[in-house]
């Protein structure tokens, strides 16, 4: 007879069951302790805060200490510096040598006014110049002709008083002899006496008639002097009847058509410079009292970034906006186009070793007074005092410290309530 299996079989005492068993009751304990420690506490700050919602609907940043530039960015467009329009100095016809687009050089020539009344007008004052100085040299030769007169009359004077005195000194030697008589001697002195007052009266009147004529020659100068100054005036206007470039550039507009007639001071054409650009931005009417002439700036254009600053501020408010003027720093800049449309950065003041914060809507829907700070899984309500802004950051004042994190997305979906549970 064959064995079966029986003497194989061993029985297997009952402690193995009850130590399976006390391991299931053990990690049940465990798993309800961890249960109170971790959950319990959530669902304490779940219902004891007045609302909740999810983290992924907000944006937190962390409070930190640093330098922050306090600036405000602004859009702009590229302008030419300078931008000269040419007038038409006097009405006449126009003839264009240009359009449109145009490349021009310096002094090259661009258009001409055709004036016939002006250019006939400088004609006769030009007339009137020439006979002036007909007249002035005229003056002058009859001055040198009365002088020369004059000249002889008291050198015939001289000879006349010479000759006279020598009879008197005669007559004086002969009445101590007796060998004239007295009455013949006082004939001789009266003679010397009358040639002593005509030598003495001629001089006068060379003294007289030069500084007479002198004075007629100078008023005859200051004539033409006068006249002088109107022919080189109407010189000046027929000369800018021809338009020159005044710089290299190109021709930004034409206003005029070919051969039109067109009145004095009509605008013909303008040059654009395109060696000297600025940007023009519109900035913001609050912080036109921080700006001032000289401030750094940060044009930003193609991806590329240059160093400017604010070189002017138009005293006008135009639709709560006034324009300011940025001048690049480098003395080219390359790919600039008239009318380009550019972004800025206008750096107004550096505050170093500050507390600050990225900045965010929180600024503006709490009114720049509320935050909303992060406690593990809470976000409490209080309050804090901002300063400076920037684009990017805002400083913090006071009721935070470094290390904080705060909501800085807009906090308007929180109601203003005093604590909010933030859920993954």
């Amino acid at each position: 007879m064959l064995k079966d299996t029986s003497g194989q079989d061993v029985q297997i005492a009952q402690t193995g069951k009850k130590k399976s068993l006390m391991m299931k009751v053990t990690a049940v304990v465990l798993l309800i302790a961890a249960i109170g420690i971790f959950v319990v506490p959530k669902f304490n700050n779940m219902f004891s805060s007045d609302m909740a919602i999810s983290k992924e609907r907000l944006r937190f940043a962390v409070v930190e200490k640093g330098n922050l530039q306090r600036d405000i960015g602004v859009q702009g467009r590229i302008v030419a510096a300078n931008s000269p329009t040419l007038y038409a100095t006097a009405p006449g016809i126009v003839s264009l040598f240009v359009k449109a687009g145009d490349a021009v050089s310096e002094n090259q020539k661009l258009a001409e006014v055709d004036s016939p009344q002006l250019k006939n007008q400088y004609e006769q004052e030009l007339a009137t110049l020439e006979q002036l100085e007909l007249a002035v040299g005229r003056q002058r030769i009859e001055m040198k002709t009365t002088q020369l007169n004059n000249q002889q009359t008291i050198e015939m004077s001289a000879v006349n008083l010479e000759a006279a005195k020598v009879n008197k000194d005669r007559a004086v030697t002969s009445i101590k002899d007796s060998l004239i008589s007295k009455k013949e001697y006082e004939e001789k002195v009266a003679e010397f006496k009358r040639a002593s007052l005509s030598h003495e009266h001629a001089k006068q009147s060379f003294d007289l008639q030069k500084e007479s004529m002198e004075f007629e020659l100078k008023t005859r100068q200051s004539q033409l002097n006068r006249q002088q100054f109107v022919v080189n005036d109407l010189q000046r206007q027929v000369n800018e009847l021809t338009l020159f470039a005044p710089t290299d550039g190109i021709i930004g507009s034409v206003n005029i058509r070919e051969k039109d007639s067109v009145a004095s001071n009509t605008s013909l054409i303008t040059v654009i410079d395109l060696s000297a650009f600025e940007v023009e931005v519109n900035i913001p009417e609050s912080f036109a009292d921080d700006l001032g002439v000289g401030l750094a700036s940060e044009i930003s254009f193609n991806g590329e970034k240059h160093d400017g600053q604010l070189v002017a501020i138009s005293p006008e408010v135009t639709n709560g906006q006034v324009v300011g003027r940025l001048r690049f720093n480098a003395e080219t800049v390359a790919s600039l186009r008239q009318n380009q449309r550019v972004s800025a950065r206008i750096l107004i003041e550096s505050k170093e070793n500050i507390l600050k914060v990225r900045r965010g809507a929180f600024v503006e829907s709490g009114g720049g007074r509320i935050i909303y700070r992060v406690n593990d899984s809470n976000a409490t309500r209080q309050k804090v005092t901002l300063g400076a802004r920037s684009i990017g950051e805002i400083e913090v004042v006071s009721g935070l410290k470094a290390g904080d994190e705060i909501v800085i997305s807009s906090i308007d979906i929180f109601n203003n309530r005093e604590q909010i549970y933030l859920t993954n």
